[in-house]
Order: structure tokens, then sequence, then C-alpha cells
């Protein structure tokens, strides 16, 4: 990979614009590492955590596609930490208006605001790293000679997308199964957080209210100090002010273990995506091996 090469680090929720995004850079002449692209002809023997992070190290410069999936994504926020700790280059690339005032590891990095003018953006680009602008084919001139109007044939103009990959409609049924059981998933472990984030509140206000009717209306604690424990133990076990106590931090435990789940899940969802861009082959073997992976995952 060049030196003068850029690498496009983005969630992996964005990558059909990030798709874009490289493909019109490289279209403007820019030199781009990005996995949709990059990683589809490397070698299955290599490993390709190793071939990201190489390519990262080797580029002139990180763009980091700015949105709320990317301020939000952990593996976002642990390719930043890596690129940062290797004194990377970092340039904010906005999908969308991000407020960033309360980024501290965010907003002191130079934006450039591809949301608001994309041609405006690529120019700031190849401008900033110094790539050649590809200049545009003139066009085709054709002969009229005797030609009529009305004779000359309709020329009929062929749109493709280069992000779209054709999987054939079984395979493609058998990843949209995964999707939504992907999806459903993390509904689930939304729900069950809120649920265990409202179960903590619970349990905490439960102690405190146990906690200030003791101190306030039990006489003894507050002449008989060597009482106090006993009577805010007694009081506990009487109006379930030590389950309340248990039970919040239980809750809270919980919630940053279903937390960490469903980060995990963007492993998945990140292999999908790759399957859809035709970053790595898919086979119905791959899709069923990717469903009991997931499957493994769900009931660990």
């Amino acid at each position: 990979m060049s030196s003068e090469s850029v690498f496009i680090m983005y969630s992996s929720k964005d990558s059909r614009q990030a798709h874009e995004f490289a493909e019109k850079l490289i279209d403007a002449g820019a030199s781009v590492w990005i996995d949709t692209i990059n990683l589809r002809d490397i070698s299955g023997e290599l490993d390709e955590e190793e071939v990201m992070e190489t390519a990262l190290l080797d580029a002139a410069a990180v763009l980091i596609l700015t949105s709320q999936n990317a301020l939000n994504d952990q593996f976002v926020r642990n390719d930043k930490r890596f690129a940062r700790e290797n004194d990377k280059k970092m340039i904010l690339v906005t999908l969308e208006a991000c407020d960033l005032s309360k980024k501290m590891r965010w907003r002191n990095h130079k934006t450039i605001k591809y949301h608001e003018n994309q041609e405006t953006a690529i120019g700031e680009i190849l401008d900033l790293f110094n790539f050649t602008r590809k200049s545009a084919a003139a066009p085709e001139v054709e002969d009229v000679v005797s030609e009529t109007p009305a004779a000359r044939p309709e020329k009929v103009k062929s749109v493709t997308s280069k992000s779209n990959v054709q999987i054939p409609d079984e395979e493609r049924a058998m990843l949209n199964e995964v999707k939504d059981d992907i999806e459903y998933y993390k509904f689930k472990m939304k729900e069950q957080i809120s649920k265990s984030k409202m179960y903590a509140y619970m349990g905490i206000g439960g102690a405190v209210v146990i906690a200030v009717a003791a101190i306030f209306f039990i006489p003894e604690l507050v002449t008989k100090v060597s009482e106090v424990q006993d009577k805010i133990q007694w009081a506990g076990g009487l109006f379930g002010g030590t389950l309340p106590t248990t039970f919040s931090f239980s809750s809270l435990n919980s919630t940053k273990d279903k937390k960490k789940r469903l980060e995990g899940v963007q492993l998945f969802e990140k292999k999908i995506a790759r399957y859809e861009h035709g970053v790595l082959p898919v086979t119905k073997a791959d899709i069923l091996a990717l469903e009991d992976d997931f499957g493994i995952y769900i009931n660990a």
C-alpha cells in the first residue's frame, strides 16, 4: 500500500455509505484503503484483522466517517484508540450532522463536512493529500453524416452500482433470516437492559427510603451508636432494605453484561456486510456456519 493512501474507518452500520464514499474518492483520483474493496483479493491464509492493522499503520492518515452510529460503535472507538496510540493523523468526515461538543476525543480533530457538500469535501481531501485529480473523460463525438435524428438509434444509459453485489436468491434469503434473528436479539437485549435499569433504580430508591426512615423514626439510633448497625440491619430485613440494595447492584451488573453482549453482535453484522459487499465470498455453508456461531453466542 502506498504511503500516500488514506485509510477509511467507519461503523458497520454505515457500510453502504462508506463504500460509496470510497468509490467517489477513487474515481476522483485518491489512493484509498477500505476493507470492502481491499480485502477482496487477500489470500484466505491471511488474517483479516492483521491485514487491516498493517494497512492502517501504513496509511498517510485515517479518515473516520463520522455519524451517530460511529460515535456509538465500540469497534470504531477501539480502532480510533489504536490509531491514536500509533500517532496516526485522523480526520473526521461527517456523514451526518453530529454534536461533538461533549466528545472530548473527537472534537479536536480536523473535520470535513461531507454531509453538507460532497463535491467540496472530496476536493478538500484531494488537496489535503496532494492527490492528482483525474480529468473528466472527453465526450465522444459522433459522426452525423447523412443520418437524420429520427433514424438514429436511441442510446440507453446503463447505470450500475459498484457496491451492488449479486447474491443468489436462496443465499440472500438465508442471510436475511440471520439478519432478522440478529435484530430480534438486539431488540430483546435492549428491552432487558431497560428493565434492569428500572429495577436498579427501584432497588436504590428503596434502600434510601429505608435508611432515611431508620434515621428519623428510630430514636434509639441517635443515642445508642452501638445499636445503629443492628437496627439498620433489622429494619432492612423487615422492610426489604437488604434485598433492594443487593438487587440494585445485581441489576446494574446485569445491565453492563447485556451491553457488552449487544456490542459483540456487531461482529456478526460486520461479517454480513462483507458478504453483501462482496468482500468475502458467500455460500450456503458459510451462512449456516454464521447462523450456528450466532446461536452459540446468544446461548453462551
